[in-house]
């Protein structure tokens, strides 16, 4: 029943954060914080990158080297999509073999 109440408080507090960005979507931020506001998504992908590298299941070689090609596709190309794409390729190529 943990797990119930547990799913039940993230979905809460995700959707008054979503209340929360409507209810203030009209309001001015500060320059600086507006131009910090800019770095969220690449650090939560990054955030949640690390976090499935440090879970251990045993493929974690595999994790990593698809991790590097991620980031190697990504500093060719410059596009998060490929990034990502690449990266779940690499990492499905590889756990097949």
């Amino acid at each position: 029943m943990s797990t119930f109440w547990a799913i039940l408080g993230m979905a809460v507090g995700v959707y008054a954060i979503r209340l929360g960005g409507f209810a203030l979507a009209d309001a001015v931020l500060p320059p600086r914080l507006e131009q910090s506001l800019i770095f969220v998504p690449v650090a939560m992908l990054a955030a949640l990158c690390a976090s499935t590298l440090v879970v251990g299941t045993g493929d974690l070689p595999i994790r990593l080297i698809a991790a590097v090609g991620g980031g190697l596709v990504m500093r060719f190309t410059n596009k998060t999509w490929a990034c990502i794409v690449g990266g779940m390729l690499l990492y499905w190529v590889l756990g097949r073999l």
